[in-house]
C-alpha cells in the first residue's frame, strides 16, 4: 500500500474526482454522465454588434487541468522514476520507430 501525506491524499482525489468528470478512461461508472470536450472552450456565440465572439470556458476540462498540475507538482518521487519509459527502453522494440527491412525486393 502507498502512503501518501495529506496534501497528497488531497491533491490525488481531486485529480482522480476530476479525471472521472471529464470521463478520460474507462473509471468509474462509465460513459452514464454527458460527453465534455476536451478544450478549454465549450462553445462560442455571436453576439450583435460586436466585432468578436465570445467564448464559453469549459470549467470541468479546466479544474482538470489544474488538478493534475497540482498532483504532478507533489506527486511522490518513486512514481515518477518507476514509470516505464520509451525514452529508457522500458517497451522494448514494440515501439520503436526505426524503420524495418522489407522483404519485397525492388524491381
Amino acid at each position: 500500500m502507498i502512503e501518501f501525506t495529506e496534501a497528497q491524499k488531497r491533491a490525488y482525489k481531486r485529480f482522480i474526482d476530476a479525471r472521472n468528470g471529464v470521463g478520460i478512461g474507462r473509471y468509474g461508472k462509465g460513459n452514464s454522465g454527458p460527453v465534455i470536450p476536451l478544450s478549454g472552450v465549450i462553445r462560442t456565440v455571436d453576439m450583435a454588434g460586436m466585432n468578436h465572439p465570445l467564448f464559453e470556458e469549459n470549467d470541468e476540462w479546466l479544474e482538470y487541468l489544474s488538478a493534475s498540475t497540482a498532483w504532478w507538482d507533489i506527486e511522490p518521487e518513486f512514481r515518477k522514476t518507476e514509470r516505464m519509459s520509451m525514452i529508457r527502453g522500458d517497451y522494448g522494440d514494440v515501439d520503436s520507430w526505426r524503420e524495418k527491412k522489407t522483404q519485397v525486393k525492388e524491381i
